[in-house]
């Protein structure tokens, strides 16, 4: 028994692809022929009845009972499919422990397929898995005489869905029942039931008629074609369980992602009729797929609202939320469904009151606002955080309306306080930064690093240099070296009477002053990073490249602490403290961006200068140093040659009009070139004048400094078009900055302020809702009103243009008259 499976089971593995001389392609092929058809279409049924007693009856377990078959056994047909389309290193085998297969240890032959399933129930505790999944399943068509898809007789009948193959399915269902709900096993169409082709073709009577004679609602196909297009790469398979585990980073793309379950299907192929028959045959609504997505999530995905109000018509519910803890509210609002977005706000809200066409509507806040009514602390997967925090232009269009209210709210409840206290303690820091940095004794540090070639007076000591030497300089007692007053910890000694008093203790002050407020921050940002956890804290901090900035400088303050106390071991180390304050200037001057993003006029342009520097600068310095390093090494080797031809010729001659090399090794060669290309080349072109390398010179000019500079500027005035007509681009900058200084907020400061923008629902004080009120304006809706202020703006910047167009137009006349007038005069 044992070796007459395992060699069933090798040929359900190759399970014979696409072999158009396939027993099941001879009954009914994939083009509408077969064998059945003519008979059948005669009108001639007893000689299909003897097919399906002989033919169709072998191709079948137990002459058509059907046999229990492990889903490990098929999960690993599906594995090893999906391995033979992808390359060696991209083939994943399925995990987990298969275990021993009891079914080896039946008989499933006879009449004892009944008692055979009642032992499951002893053995395996029901047959149920983790997720209430059998751990075997009803196989009715033989594994190795299945077609190209894995499919059945039925499946193939279906696939056509003309009315003659209709027929047919129906008069093989008849005399086989157990085919109603068999399966296919291929990767791309695993678990798809007759089912799940009556929805797709539409077919209401058909979908009827297999409900009626008991196919199973509540399948599920788990096929690669079914799957979203972002997830398909990432499938894998586990021997304990039948459905495949998917990657949870999607955003559900694909035109064919359905659901899994017939009625998902139904309700993405909006066919309202399949539909209710479904829920009439107990389907349940609320049936969440792999991803963890209902009826109502598949709806938001296809923008299908009429389904939508179907699906909650029958019972499906709004706050289940999938594995990305996204509901269909916040589904739409993380893939930038406007018009779905919008009806199932009104679906959730409550009316208050309403008298004529003025209303009073309470939306509630628990998957809309950012702050958890219950504990206060932040939701990353509510509404508003995946509007403000999306990527795509349709997010912008979503911040009208509530959302842009309740933005408004928190501004004003605690945004507007928290960002002038903000503004003003980082303004009093960076005042103490200011004054440290331009009390430093850069006179006196120059002296020290140069040996006193050049004094602290900032003058030079006349006399040939010798680098690493103290210079000799005449004194009253004669020729002396020359003593530097301050030793190299002069930074450190703030007493050192040499030092004047505001280099010394003022700025020993101002330095204790910012060491001090540097600590308390990164005691907070600790803090913060704690209770919300650091993958959180670094997605909210990436989007402000300036507050990065700005928290990167409290760690290049306190390495200048250890730097500064061992700046007795070597003078380099005073380089290094003066390079960390450079930076430490730069990077805390640069956080004045982030408060300019609030602002309406200035946000929009803040944000240019990051997209600037992030890609068009990010990829103008790859080409451009391809082409500068090119060209570089090609002067070297050319002024090299310009130098050894003339050291040929002249090699014992002085004359001042000798070829002298400016290009001595190929660092210089970069360098020199790097100088070339923004303009300054009369270095290079003077010493050009004696080597015949103008050619040379004159392809780097014009293939590095014109046309790539002239492709850097071309790539940045794009992106500021791109921006600049993006005109909601400032609510999006505003929002972020309101995010930000919620963040900074202690959790029951978050619920104070909650209450005091919202009010309760129902008897439960702790359910929030927000209240809009809205007025009639001229019998528009809300949408008409804002779609007619966007026409009317459009409009205003069109009469712009025809009258500036018209000014320029006067201008050029006058000019031109001014001219001939001019000419006129000289001739004259």
């Amino acid at each position: 028994m044992g070796s007459g499976h395992s060699k069933e089971k090798e040929n359900a593995l190759s399970m014979g692809r696409l072999r158009e001389d396939m027993k099941l392609y001879k009954l009914v092929d994939m083009h509408g022929g077969g064998e059945l058809l003519p008979w059948f279409s005669s009108g001639d049924y007893s000689l299909i009845d003897g097919y399906m007693e002989t033919k169709v009856r072998d191709s079948m377990y137990n002459q058509g009972k059907g046999k229990l078959v492990t889903v490990t056994e098929l999960v690993k047909i599906r594995n090893k499919e999906r391995n033979e389309r992808l390359s060696a290193f991209s083939r994943k085998k399925g995990k987990g422990k298969s275990g021993p297969n009891v079914l080896d240890e039946f008989k499933q032959e006879g009449e004892n397929v009944g008692d055979l399933k009642k032992a499951l129930k002893l053995l395996d505790g029901g047959g149920k898995g983790g997720r209430g999944e059998s751990k075997y399943r009803e196989i009715t068509w033989k594994l190795e005489e299945r077609g190209a898809m894995g499919e059945t007789i039925i499946g193939i009948c279906l696939l056509q869905g003309t009315d003659v193959h209709n027929k047919l399915a129906m008069k093989i269902i008849e005399a086989f029942p157990k085919l109603i709900n068999d399966i296919n096993i291929s990767e791309d169409f695993y678990g798809l039931t007759p089912l799940h082709q009556a929805v797709i073709n539409q077919d209401c009577h058909m979908v009827y008629v297999l409900l009626k004679k008991g196919a199973d609602v509540n399948s599920r196909c788990y096929g690669a074609f079914f799957c979203a297009e972002d997830q398909k790469a990432g499938r894998t398979d586990s021997l304990e369980h039948e459905y495949v585990e998917l990657s949870l980073k999607t955003n559900y793309s694909g035109h064919m992602y359905f659901g899994e379950y017939p009625l998902s299907f139904a309700a993405c192929m909006n066919h309202p009729d399949c539909y209710r028959l479904l829920i009439a045959y107990k389907a349940n609504p609320n049936a969440q797929d792999t991803n963890g997505n209902t009826v109502l999530h598949m709806c938001v995905i296809h923008e299908n609202m009429e389904m939508f109000r179907l699906a909650m018509e029958s019972g499906a519910r709004l706050n289940i939320a999938n594995k990305q803890n996204l509901t269909p509210l916040t589904l739409a609002a993380k893939l930038a469904k406007k018009q779905v977005f919008m009806e199932i706000l009104e679906l959730e809200g409550d009316s208050v009151w309403a008298y004529g066409g003025s209303a009073s509507t309470a939306y509630p806040l628990a998957k809309i606002d950012t702050i958890n009514e219950v504990t206060g602390e932040l939701n990353e997967a509510s509404a508003l955080s995946l509007v403000v925090y999306g990527e795509k232009k349709e997010h912008l269009d979503l911040l009208d309306g509530l959302l842009e209210t309740v933005l408004e709210a928190k501004w004003q409840a605690f945004g507007k306080r928290s960002m002038l206290r903000s503004l003003l303690a980082f303004t009093f820091f960076y005042i103490f930064v200011v004054a440290a940095f331009s009390l430093r004794p850069v006179p006196e540090s120059t002296a020290q690093l140069t040996w006193g070639w050049i004094t602290f007076h900032g003058q030079p000591i006349k006399g040939p240099y010798y680098p690493g030497e103290v210079p000799i300089v005449p004194t009253a007692q004669g020729m002396q070296p020359y003593r530097v007053q301050l030793t190299e910890c002069h930074l450190r000694n703030y007493w050192d009477p040499n030092l004047s008093i505001w280099s010394g203790w003022v700025r020993g002050g101002t330095e204790a002053v910012i060491l001090l407020c540097t600590i308390v921050q990164i005691f907070f940002e600790i803090k913060d990073m704690k209770r919300i956890g650091k993958g959180k804290w670094w997605a909210i901090h990436k989007e402000f490249p300036a507050k990065l900035a700005y928290k990167f400088s409290f760690v290049l303050i306190l390495l200048m602490i250890p730097i500064r106390a061992a700046c007795g071991v070597s003078a380099n180390l005073l380089v290094v403290d003066n390079v960390l304050a450079t930076v430490v200037i730069l990077f805390t001057s640069i956080h004045y961006l982030y408060y300019c993003r609030a602002i309406k006029f200035v946000g929009p342009f803040v944000l240019m200068v990051y997209t600037i520097i992030a890609t068009d600068i990010r990829r103008f310095l790859m080409i451009y140093g391809i082409f500068l390093i090119g060209f570089s090494q090609a002067f070297y080797l050319v002024f090299l040659s310009c130098e050894r031809a003339e050291n040929l010729q002249h090699y014992n001659s002085s004359s001042p009009d000798r070829f002298q090399n400016v290009i001595q090794n190929p660092w210089e060669a970069f360098i020199r070139t790097f100088i070339l290309t923004i303009g300054e080349f009369t270095v290079l072109y003077r010493n050009l004048a004696m080597c015949p390398a103008k050619i040379m010179i004159w392809i780097g000019k014009l293939g590095v400094s014109i046309l790539q500079f002239n492709l850097l500027i071309a790539m940045m005035t794009r992106t500021y078009e791109t921006i600049y007509r993006t005109r909601k681009e400032y609510k999006r900058q505003w929002a972020q900055v309101i995010l930000m200084l919620e963040l900074s907020l202690a959790p029951k400061d978050r619920l104070m302020y909650l209450l005091e923008y919202s009010r309760p629902t129902g008897t439960n004080k702790k359910v929030r809702s927000f209240v809009v009120n809205k007025f009639p304006s001229d019998g528009k809706t809300p949408e008409e009103v804002l779609l007619a202020k966007e026409e009317k703006a459009k409009r205003v910047i069109e009469e712009r243009k025809v009258v500036l167009k018209r000014r320029l137009k006067n201008a050029c006349g006058i000019s031109m008259s001014v001219i001939l007038n001019f000419a006129n005069f000289e001739i004259i």
